[in-house]
C-alpha cells in the first residue's frame, strides 16, 4: 500500500510541478527534492542530468535561435524548461529508488501485466548491452581512444534499435494473424 501512496503523491508531485512558472521557485523545489535526497543527491541529479541533456540542449538552442530571429525573450523560457524538467526528472529518479511499481499497480492486472513486461524488456536489453561490451571489451588488447568507443557504441546502438524493431514486426504480425488488428475497409 505504501507503494501506492507513493506512486500517488509523485504524480501529484509532477502534474503540480508543470503549474509552477516562476524559475526561482522551480530551481528552490529542485533544492528541496534533492535535500530530501540525502546521500543519494548526487547520484540523482548526474542520472537526471544525463537522461535529459541532449533533448534539453536541442530545444534551447533551437527555442533560442527562434526568439533571437524573432527578436523576442527567450531566457526567462529557457530556464523554466530545464528546471522544470530537471525536477520532474529528479522526482522520477527519486521514486524509481523508492517505489515497486509491480507492487504499487497490483490493483490492476492489466497494468500490473504492462509494467512487468516492460521491466522483462529492460532487463533483456540491458544483458543484450552488457554481452556486447564485454565482446568488444574482450577484443580491445588496449584501452581504445574515444573516437573507436563512440563508433563501437553506435554500432550497438544500431543492432539495438534493429532488434527492437525485428520483434515489434514480429510481434505485429503475430497480433494480425490473430485478428488483434481490424484492417477491412
Amino acid at each position: 500500500m505504501t507503494d501506492r501512496w507513493l506512486l500517488a503523491g509523485w504524480l501529484g508531485m509532477v502534474v503540480a510541478a508543470t503549474f509552477v512558472h516562476d524559475p526561482l521557485l522551480l530551481a528552490a523545489l529542485v533544492v528541496v527534492v534533492l535535500a530530501a535526497q540525502g546521500r543519494a543527491a548526487g547520484s540523482i541529479v548526474l542520472r537526471a542530468l544525463v537522461a535529459v541533456a541532449f533533448v534539453n540542449l536541442a530545444v534551447s538552442l533551437g527555442w533560442i535561435v527562434s526568439s533571437m530571429l524573432q527578436d523576442r525573450p527567450w531566457l526567462e523560457l529557457v530556464l523554466r524548461l530545464n528546471l522544470r524538467v530537471l525536477l520532474i526528472s529528479c522526482l522520477t529518479f527519486s521514486m524509481i529508488r523508492r517505489v515497486d511499481l509491480v507492487r504499487a499497480l497490483d490493483f490492476s492486472p492489466s497494468l500490473r501485466f504492462v509494467v512487468v513486461l516492460a521491466l522483462g524488456q529492460l532487463r533483456v536489453l540491458e544483458r543484450l548491452l552488457e554481452d556486447y561490451r564485454t565482446a568488444y571489451t574482450s577484443r580491445s588488447p588496449t584501452s581504445p581512444r574515444l573516437r573507436l568507443r563512440f563508433a563501437a557504441s553506435g554500432r550497438q546502438a544500431a543492432a539495438l534499435f534493429e532488434k527492437a524493431e525485428l520483434r515489434s514486426q514480429e510481434l505485429n504480425q503475430g497480433m494480425r494473424a490473430r485478428g488483434f488488428f481490424d484492417d477491412r475497409g
